[in-house]
């Protein structure tokens, strides 16, 4: 296929399962409607046919069924539902149609943080000391406090809050015991790095990872021990919330060309493809990857959009960035990677 204007694009959307709903969680995954009404607005505006197909856990199968020249794949199932991503991906293969974002292996594998602060370590990337523990007996002896406690299959901040950051051993043991019991599953400790915040965005022009400019979040009142807590991205009317802004990074080229090479060695050696995201946090000039997104939300729903030609990031308007990932998909395809 070669790309050509006035495509039939399909937005192919999860919305919170099951098991989510019975949470107090759910809010992570509602958003992503909104996500998809926006980017089926960016991709007319472009010129293109959009209709969006809402995908719940009954209606997966539906997926094959589906007609167009591209897949804007929205499908943001994890942690606990990763099973029902998987099929998901199963369905989209059989549509025979590009596909954005990333491969069902790289989709599961940012999914785990302990298995990606695994392979990000053998890939040689710079990443913070890490581990994953599935009781308190498993906790090493020697730790580099301070730590966070991550649970590990979770997305979105969920189970971050600001006590879970700890300094000593009586205190991890705590944060470590309440954590598996209430997420049930293995946790990552990993070592806390106080410093900046910045997302890195890349996307592929002909099969070339290019990064786009930096973003920085930063937080209201400039503590480097600050972090995004689940309730200041989505519990609104708590203390927590709104409390990040964001703003274009102001790197020396010392630190740029450290951070843009930490960011492609990861990007190249654990096989993404199409766009990504990469969480990093930059302490004493290191950039240190903590969080790898291969099929990573289009808009922070966060940020109010007044225009759908507002720039999502620095110098790239939305109808644009929305363009360059869908001729990422269909280089992918006619290059024959597959979802």
């Amino acid at each position: 296929m070669v790309y050509t204007e006035n495509m039939k694009i399909a937005v192919v959307s999860s919305l919170p399962c099951a098991r989510m709903l019975t949470t107090k969680y759910v809010s992570a995954d509602e958003d992503t409607g909104y996500i998809a009404k926006k980017v089926a607005e960016g991709l007319r505006a472009r010129g293109n046919e959009a209709k969006i197909y809402p995908v719940t856990e009954e209606t997966i199968d539906e997926i094959k069924d589906i007609k167009a020249d591209c897949i804007f794949n929205l499908i943001e199932w994890c942690g606990l539902d990763i099973q029902l991503a998987t099929r998901a991906f199963e369905m989209l293969r059989q549509t025979q149609i590009p596909v954005t974002g990333s491969s069902e292996e790289l989709f599961v594998l940012t999914g785990d943080k302990i298995l990606m602060k695994q392979k990000l370590n053998e890939a040689g990337v710079t990443t913070a000391w890490g581990v994953g523990v599935g009781s308190v007996e498993e906790i090493p002896n020697i730790i580099p406090y301070p730590v966070i406690v991550k649970p590990h299959l979770e997305h979105c901040s969920i189970g971050l809050n600001k006590d879970v950051v700890v300094n000593n051993r009586s205190e991890l043991e705590r944060v470590v015991k309440r954590q598996i019991a209430e997420f049930e599953q293995d946790v990552l400790l990993e070592e806390f790095v106080a410093g900046r915040e910045l997302l890195v965005y890349l996307i592929e022009e002909s099969g070339v990872p290019k990064i786009l400019p930096i973003v920085e979040m930063l937080f209201e009142g400039g503590d480097p021990m600050s972090f995004q807590t689940y309730d200041a991205k989505w519990s609104e009317g708590s203390a927590d919330y709104n409390q990040t802004y964001y703003d274009q990074a102001e790197l020396t080229n010392t630190e740029r060309d450290k951070l843009e090479a930490n960011c492609l060695r990861a990007f190249n050696a654990l096989g993404f493809w199409g766009y990504a995201r990469f969480d990093v946090r930059m302490k004493g000039g290191i950039p240190y990857i903590l969080e790898t997104n291969a099929n990573p939300s289009v808009y922070d729903t966060t940020e109010e959009m007044e225009s759908i030609e507002d720039e999502v990031i620095e110098g790239i308007k939305f109808p644009d960035y929305l363009q360059k990932i869908v001729d990422a998909a269909i280089w992918h395809y006619n290059n024959g990677s597959q979802v």
